[in-house]
């Protein structure tokens, strides 16, 4: 078992990936810009893994706590929310789910990126901590609807080979996933672009499709 921290764990992806991670048996702290709305969250989680140990607080709390960090606040949030978790991250696998993107016009776009992604972002933002940006690719709506298989990969981009080994063991405790190892964390930019496309896909053939790489056994 594994105490696995959320920051900006409120939101769906949050609480989607947090209800994943207690099913498989992970011990789950949920962070949030105030205690009480971290608190809220964890309760619906908990109601819903109910075996499981789930609790919520405030995003320095997660953090500190947690033997892995998830970041799942949204992109546009982590210039701020992230600075004031450095030490508690440091030496720490932290995994960003993040996505930049933006609507225009009704449609999904990805604005440009100084750092190249949302990865190398947080880990620019978190420079002692061993960040792999994974899960980008995994909707929320999925994975809060149940706990059925989701026949879906999770692409693992990461510098640190043991941090990507870690991550992806982690990805495969979730029913149905298959981690692939998608290259150094410069390579996270096309797996974040990847997921403004699945927006778009989704909304035209109203589904909940997801990522299979083929030809890998």
């Amino acid at each position: 078992m594994t105490r696995i921290g959320f920051i900006g764990g409120t939101g769906p992806e949050g609480k989607g990936l947090a209800y994943r991670f207690a099913l498989a048996g992970h011990e789950v702290i949920i962070g949030s810009r105030t205690e009480e709305r971290g608190v809220e969250a964890a309760a619906e989680v908990a109601d819903r893994a109910a075996s499981a140990t789930v609790t919520g607080g405030e995003n320095a709390h997660a953090a500190s706590e947690a033997e892995i960090v998830v970041l799942t606040v949204p992109y546009a949030a982590q210039a701020d929310t992230l600075p004031p978790l450095r030490e508690a991250c440091d030496g720490k696998l932290v995994i960003s789910t993040a996505v930049p993107m933006t609507f225009e016009g009704g449609k999904p776009s990805m604005p440009a990126v100084e750092e190249g992604s949302a990865a190398e972002q947080a880990q620019a933002l978190l420079p002692g901590a061993n960040v792999v940006g994974a899960f980008q690719n995994l909707g929320a709506a999925k994975l809060w609807k149940g706990d059925e298989p989701l026949d879906q990969d999770v692409i693992v981009c990461g510098d640190d080979d043991a941090a990507k080994q870690r991550a992806s063991a982690l990805a495969k405790d979730i029913r149905g996933v298959r981690a692939v190892d998608g290259g150094p964390l410069y390579s996270a930019k096309f797996v974040e672009g990847i997921t403004v496309m699945l927006v778009g896909i989704n909304k035209r053939y109203k589904t909940l499709a997801g990522v299979r790489i083929a030809g890998l056994e």
